[in-house]
């Protein structure tokens, strides 16, 4: 009669310490994982990692940083960065903040549990405003063309109108007509083309005049969000929350990240060369 194999997993203190074990924890070792959200400067003080997939802020902890700032990330054909590898940072006492796109969304939900959220973007998923994650979403190229962005984000789009209507461009309800039919897009389908169709459906002979209007008031706000995470976490002394909770090691984390951990992919460095980008 054969015995069943009984496989004893370690407590989470004992994996937290293995985590940093020979690790400078006096030293906060940044790092920022980011793609085709465009970053005017380039901060000297954090390490630029390419958009953050299954496993890349377990690796980032693994590494010793003990501050992640997650901006972009993959999802669909590659998995998207895991909700409980983020609380496992957070518990073990590393900072990670969120802004602009899927950084945004993850830091939505998981405020209550201490991650850190920047601008307006994440504001309007924390509030409900925005709800599904096709807003954020971008269709972008490989990393040897510096992930550049192939399709319009809707929540750029979005912020831009808003703005064409606070300054009495468009009305409200024209306002809210476009982006209706650009939602109906799928999110690799938003370009520029659908924008000015969009507008020319609402406008008629006027569309063309009024599209130009549109890109001369274009924002990148997901860009702005994360300029504005880069610069306060820069500025400002950010002290991690992670009390009032328990991380539950469960068998499928256990299977993931302690027992399969050679299956995580490295986290690759990268250094974006947009003309203009600076290091500050």
């Amino acid at each position: 009669m054969m015995r069943s194999k009984i496989v004893r997993w370690p407590k989470v203190e004992d994996i937290i310490i293995s985590t940093f074990r020979e690790k400078d924890c006096l030293v906060t070792k940044a790092c920022v994982f980011v793609g085709p959200t465009r970053l005017s400067r380039i901060p000297r003080h954090v390490h630029v990692f390419a958009p953050a997939a299954l496993g890349s802020v377990f690796r980032a902890i693994d590494e010793g940083y003990r501050l992640i700032c997650l901006i972009d990330g993959y999802f669909g054909n590659t998995p998207s960065v895991w909700h409980k590898e983020i609380l496992f940072a957070l518990k073990c006492g590393v900072t990670v903040c969120g802004s602009s796109s899927i950084g945004a969304l993850r830091a939505a939900e998981l405020h209550s549990f201490g991650m850190l959220g920047f601008g307006w973007v994440y504001r309007a998923f924390r509030r409900g405003v925005l709800q599904d994650d096709d807003e954020i979403c971008v269709l972008h190229a490989v990393p040897e063309l510096n992930f550049a962005p192939l399709s319009e984000a809707m929540v750029n789009i979005r912020y831009s109108l808003k703005m064409m209507r606070r300054r009495g461009l468009i009305s409200r309800d024209i306002e809210m007509r476009i982006a209706s039919r650009l939602k109906e897009h799928h999110f690799s389908k938003r370009v520029l083309p659908a924008v000015r169709d969009a507008f020319e459906r609402e406008f008629g002979k006027q569309g063309a005049a009024k599209f130009n209007l549109y890109q001369r008031n274009t924002v990148d706000i997901k860009a702005q969000d994360a300029e504005l995470m880069l610069k306060a976490v820069r500025s400002l002394p950010v002290t991690p929350s992670n009390n009032g909770w328990e991380f539950p090691l469960t068998t499928h984390w256990l299977q993931q990240f302690v027992a399969q951990d050679a299956d995580i992919p490295p986290i690759c460095r990268w250094r974006p060369t947009r003309e203009g980008t600076e290091s500050t």
